[in-house]
C-alpha cells in the first residue's frame, strides 16, 4: 500500500472508533413506555455509566428505572394518582418491560 492509502485508512479508523463507542453507549439504554388510558409516554434511561456486573450498579439501574416508570405514568409527589387503576397498570407494565431490558443488559455485562 502507498503512504496515502495508509493515511486514508488510519483516518477512517480514527473516525470509526468514536462512532463504535457511541453505538455501545446507546445499547446501554433502557426504554420505559408508560400507557395511561389513551396516552403513551416514553423515557430513555441511560445506564452507560454503571457497571451492571456489580450489585451496586444493578441497584442504581433499578432505581433509575423505577423513577422513570413513575414519571412516565404521571406520578407526582403528593398526588392521589398512584391510587388509580390506570396508574398501577401503567407503572407495573412499564417496570416489567424495562426490567426485561435490564436483565438482558446484566446478562451481557456478566
Amino acid at each position: 500500500m502507498t503512504g496515502k492509502k495508509w493515511v486514508a485508512l488510519a483516518a477512517m479508523a480514527a473516525f470509526a472508533l468514536p462512532t463504535a463507542a457511541l453505538a455501545l453507549d446507546k445499547n446501554n439504554d433502557v426504554i420505559i413506555d408508560g400507557n395511561t388510558g389513551a396516552e403513551t409516554r416514553t423515557a430513555v434511561v441511560s445506564l452507560a455509566d454503571l457497571n451492571l456486573a456489580s450489585d451496586q450498579g444493578q441497584r442504581r439501574a433499578d432505581s433509575r428505572i423505577d423513577r422513570a416508570a413513575k414519571k412516565v405514568c404521571g406520578f407526582v409527589n403528593g398526588s392521589i394518582l398512584p391510587e388509580t387503576r390506570d396508574y398501577r397498570n401503567c407503572y407495573g407494565s412499564a417496570l416489567d418491560g424495562a426490567r426485561e431490558d435490564l436483565n438482558a443488559l446484566v446478562a451481557r455485562a456478566s
